[in-house]
């Protein structure tokens, strides 16, 4: 037990060490054994929880004009979850939630820099996905992970070269799609993971009363700079009734999650 403590201190520094669409662990399916209401008998069980989601930077890049970089593009997502088990081996869910994004670049038109400031307002954001358990030797399973997530964001400030411009019918659509491949192993209450996610995030951008991009349009697009990545997390649950998990990723973004299910 003592060393299992010290493995998880280890893993917990190197996933708060990232500034931070969660993957998750994979063997969530099987983690929670036991419910308040259904018997662990039923092949289906029902969770609910909670997916706190703050990304530090989602490593984007503009289309419009080129291929310039987007210095910053930060999102935080408070959302409730509810997952529906089969067999202790595959889960389907769904979220419902408020997030909200701030990001900052430059806009290079000729000899002009244009430096463009935005946040948003909470807004609205639904997702959905599933996971499932392909294999298992022991204590060690390969899963495989997968959601879409979306959003539209209404800009509450937005400045261009320091200068605060009008946000009025301006509008910010984001969305994000992911799989991933997680390898899990189960040391007591703990369940440490790591996995590869291929992810694509795009963000249309329009409306806005000034340039925003490099061909001098008022309109622009993001889109993921790198499309792989690495996901490295644990579970914590003793088999009955609730299960908590911390979530780093990084190479592709640089994001943190939180989230806890309660098995009925």
């Amino acid at each position: 037990m003592r060393s299992s403590l010290f493995s998880l201190f280890l893993f917990l520094t190197a996933a708060l060490s990232l500034h931070t669409s969660p993957v998750e662990n994979g063997d969530a399916p099987q983690l929670i054994q036991k419910g308040f209401f259904i018997p662990s008998s039923w092949w289906v069980d029902l969770r609910a929880g909670y997916e706190g989601d703050f990304a530090g930077d989602e490593k984007l890049e503009q289309t419009q004009g080129g291929s310039s970089r987007v210095d910053t593009f930060q999102q935080y997502t408070n959302s409730a979850t509810v997952t529906l088990n089969l067999l202790d081996r595959l889960d389907i869910f769904g979220l419902v939630g408020s997030s909200r994004a701030s990001a900052d670049w430059l806009v290079q038109n000729g000899s002009t820099t244009t430096y463009i400031e935005l946040e948003t307002f909470y807004r609205f954001l639904w997702g959905m996905g599933g996971r499932a358990i392909l294999f298992e030797w022991g204590k060690l399973s390969l899963d495989a992970a997968g959601r879409y997530s979306l959003c539209h964001y209404k800009p509450s400030y937005f400045s261009s070269n320091g200068v605060p411009q009008t946000t009025e019918n301006t509008h910010i659509d984001w969305n994000e799609w992911q799989i991933a491949l997680v390898l899990a192993y189960r040391i007591d209450l703990f369940t440490p993971y790591l996995g590869a996610q291929y992810a694509r995030t795009e963000v249309n951008l329009g409306n806005f009363p000034v340039s925003i991009a490099p061909n001098d349009s008022t309109s622009n697009q993001f889109v993921s700079r790198i499309p792989v990545g690495m996901v490295i997390g644990c579970g914590i649950s003793n088999g009955n009734y609730f299960m908590l998990n911390l979530e780093g990723r990084l190479i592709n973004e640089e994001a943190l999650t939180i989230s806890g299910d309660l098995r009925f």
